[in-house]
């Protein structure tokens, strides 16, 4: 069960918002900076200590440029978890090699939490709660399930110690 505030985006939104290009970098500390930084409506986020939030989007979240910093920098922002009413397929591809749950969850479409609300993601059951809205999310098949208890693509192939 993972449990953090939303952090609510929408439709739309592509890696190059999420992270501009000015800010690809192999320093952390320089990654870290750029996370949501070309947003509209949401460049002081990249400010904010956003530990422990989820992100929660609408359609074809992820679209552009498939950057691993553009992945990697939702972990070094501390995001716990990435609910979508659908993903672009590379982004979560890419998400999920990092062994950051992505949940495609189409009824987000007609159901959104309130920014900074409570929501919860129950990886067993492939529920999404939040308020009195329950959604159920498309089921994560079990290759990535596994992946994502080992902490990622490179500590399930044995590349990299768990986290």
């Amino acid at each position: 069960m993972i449990r953090g505030k939303a952090l609510v985006l929408g439709d739309d939104v592509n890696t190059d918002e999420l992270h501009p290009s000015s800010f690809y970098s192999l320093d952390d500390t320089k990654v870290r900076q750029g996370f949501l930084r070309a947003v509209e409506g949401r460049e002081g986020d990249a400010e904010k200590d956003l530990s422990g939030s989820i992100v929660v989007a609408g359609r074809n979240f992820g679209i552009g440029s498939s950057r691993e910093t553009g992945a990697r920098v939702f972990l070094l922002a501390g995001i716990q978890a990435v609910v979508a009413v659908s993903f672009a397929r590379i982004f979560h591809r890419n998400i999920l090699n990092l062994g950051l749950p992505a949940l495609a969850c189409p009824a987000l479409a007609d159901h959104q939490p309130r920014d900074d609300q409570e929501v919860c993601v129950d990886l067993e059951t492939g529920r999404v709660t939040f308020g009195d809205v329950i959604l159920t999310t498309e089921p994560l098949d079990p290759h990535w399930q596994q992946v994502l208890r080992a902490g990622g693509l490179a500590p399930y192939l044995g590349l990299e110690p768990r986290p």
